[in-house]
């Protein structure tokens, strides 16, 4: 099981405008919120003044406009837990899909060095099972408001062959980053 961030952060609205200012953008307005997030403009300005009366984020007010910001300093630790998150659910999404997911390797989003963020390596060859899984990991990202995802699908066998031949790109892997083999448990 993995972290409520909604229970967290109280509320289902202020998790979405945090993760927005991590992932997205910072420096946006209360309507832009309102047009990317689906939220009501009431509901959003209410979260908004909470935050901010926190100390979470600061709100530019010039002319009319709002212009929303993560408070400088405070910005990764929320980030982390974000992250943190993210991760836990997509361990938990691959110990459902243990038949098909053999392990992963996370990077790029995850504060690894590499133009990839999901290395995944696995056991299955029907396009439909490998195009579910696909669309499953992309939906759990877009819950996280990330633009984009750089996933590598690669079974076994083509991992294999591919260390064996020394290819850079699963000897960068091998050597960049720490395997995780998915617990079948």
């Amino acid at each position: 099981m993995y972290m409520n961030l909604d229970k967290l952060f109280w509320s289902r609205t202020k998790t979405d405008i945090l993760k927005f200012l991590v992932f997205r953008r910072q420096g946006v307005s209360v309507r832009a919120f309102e047009a990317e997030l689906s939220w009501s403009f009431p509901a959003i300005k209410k979260q908004v003044d909470q935050l901010e009366e926190a100390g979470v984020i600061k709100v530019d007010k010039e002319n009319n406009r709002w212009c929303i910001f993560l408070v400088e300093g405070i910005d990764e630790y929320i980030k982390a837990i974000f992250l943190f998150t993210l991760e836990q659910e997509l361990l938990e999404y691959f110990r459902q899909e243990w038949t098909v997911v053999e392990r992963y390797y996370l990077w790029n989003m995850f504060g690894y060095i590499y133009d990839m963020d999901l290395v995944i390596v696995h056991d299955v060859w029907e396009r439909e099972a490998t195009d579910k899984i696909k669309f499953d990991i992309n939906h759990i990202f877009s819950r996280y408001h990330t633009d984009t995802v750089k996933l590598v699908f690669m079974s076994t066998d083509e991992y294999e062959k591919r260390n064996r031949l020394a290819d850079k790109f699963v000897l960068q892997v091998m050597t960049n980053m720490k395997e995780q083999i998915v617990n079948k448990e």
